[in-house]
């Protein structure tokens, strides 16, 4: 009966994976990464949102000590941008200034154009390269996805692939967590003055139970690039992004669940692969995450990373007799890979 047991749980574990996906598992789809996203994010703030763009443009004129000349925000610390921010809310928050329970104009604003620059870059389904279809395909329902992308790409190959997910544990289909946030959630039910304000079908997730209070809501209508041009910031859509920065330690509180929960999945399963995820040195909660999770004995882990660094951003996680470093970008032999290991017994 022991035997029976174990055999058992060998079998689901076969076939039980955990993905973990950065900004570098979108790049071949022409999804920006974080060095030009905000630089392009900025250029379409400048032109639809005059007023808010200049307070926002003038905090960061404030950390370089700039009296005149434009920003070159290709060069400019995102993450240095986010932290002021947060001050500026923090600011008027002790003032009783505070513009929602969602945060201040400011930065509802630039999480608006953040979202809607990834939109705008992500292709149409029918124009989603074949490595991500393919990918899409091999995911089953034992799989979680962990992205800490805040694009709706995977999202869209697996509505072309035909598989069903959840951003939430326990229901049915695949599990994609998102630790970051997403294009198309934001925190709490859509409202305006005179009440509900639900155009684009929001749902709730169900984060809220316990010592969550706030709900995160999500709609898929947000996962297709054009309705972004009947949207403006402060209204409906306010993206729930968790920025870079020293915020970051308020924001994640809204999805507490998907930082502590993806941990079993780690337990569960037999191989894990983390794709294109950068792990910068000062990215302590992503790091935290994965401390908590490694090491995990017995479990195969690739990391396909084309950084130079990954080595030594990843040298934790590399002192396993099976762990594997896959130095490349990702591509359609990794996904082939993918498929082999299942068929190993």
């Amino acid at each position: 009966m022991v035997t029976d047991i174990k055999s058992d749980f060998d079998e689901f574990m076969r076939g039980s994976r955990v993905f973990i996906l950065g900004a570098g598992f979108s790049a071949a789809a022409g999804i920006p990464l974080t060095s030009t996203l905000l630089r392009d994010a900025m250029s379409i703030f400048k032109k639809e949102c005059n007023g808010i763009f200049q307070r926002v443009d003038g905090y960061a004129q404030d950390l370089e000590w700039r009296t005149e000349g434009e920003i070159d925000y290709a060069k400019f610390s995102f993450s240095e941008l986010c932290t002021h921010l947060e001050f500026v809310e923090l600011s008027e928050y002790a003032g009783g200034e505070r513009w929602s329970n969602e945060g201040s104009r400011e930065k509802l604003a630039l999480r608006f154009y953040l979202a809607k620059c990834i939109a705008k870059s992500t292709p149409p389904p029918h124009l989603i390269p074949n490595l991500y279809i393919e990918f899409a395909k091999q995911l089953s329902d034992r799989d979680v996805v962990i992205s800490f992308n805040w694009d709706g790409l995977l999202e869209l190959a697996l509505l072309q692939a035909g598989k069903r997910f959840s951003y939430n544990f326990g229901a049915t289909g695949i599990s994609l967590a998102k630790p970051h946030g997403s294009i198309n959630w934001r925190l709490n039910e859509p409202r305006n003055l005179r009440g509900p304000a639900n155009t684009l079908g929001w749902e709730a997730i169900g984060f809220a139970k316990g010592f969550i209070e706030q709900e995160i809501w999500h709609t898929n209508a947000l996962l297709d690039r054009s309705i972004w041009d009947y949207y403006n910031p402060l209204g409906e859509v306010q993206p729930f992004l968790v920025l870079p920065g020293y915020g970051k330690a308020f924001d994640v509180r809204s999805n507490a669940t998907l930082w502590y929960r993806p941990g079993f999945a780690f337990v569960a399963s037999r191989d894990i692969y983390i794709i294109g995820l950068g792990l910068a040195p000062d990215d302590h909660f992503v790091r935290s995450f994965f401390l908590n999770c490694f090491p995990v004995q017995g479990k195969h882990l690739y990391i396909i990373n084309p950084d130079k660094m990954a080595p030594e951003n990843y040298a934790f996680a590399l002192q396993g007799q099976d762990s594997h470093l896959l130095n490349e970008a990702f591509s359609m032999d990794h996904v082939a890979l993918m498929k082999r290991r299942l068929e190993i017994d």
